[in-house]
């Protein structure tokens, strides 16, 4: 059973993690913090941006936890409201 994955997408100007998805069996485990530390290790960057959805509390105070900074929200065409976080590595 795959447990989790990330997916990225990287350019000259930042590292865009696209998706971070966990299986629930495998909730709470430090998976996704294991994750965001292979693609900080992993991929030169000053900039790194994520997305998630506002009420997704968990995956907020995950990237906040690794030092991630709210930029912006928004509303989809769904009625989803989105909201980016940016980490800067000066």
């Amino acid at each position: 059973m795959l447990a989790a994955v990330v997916e990225i997408d990287t350019n000259n100007n930042r590292i865009l993690i696209r998706s971070l998805v966990v299986h629930p069996d495998f909730f709470r485990q430090g998976i996704a913090g294991k994750l965001l530390i292979f693609v900080f290790e992993t991929f030169q960057s000053n900039l790194f941006v994520v997305e998630t959805g506002l009420e997704n509390g968990p995956a907020t105070k995950l990237y906040e936890k690794f030092g991630f900074v709210e930029v912006h929200q928004w509303d989809t065409n769904h009625g989803i409201r989105k909201i980016k976080f940016e980490k800067r590595t000066f």
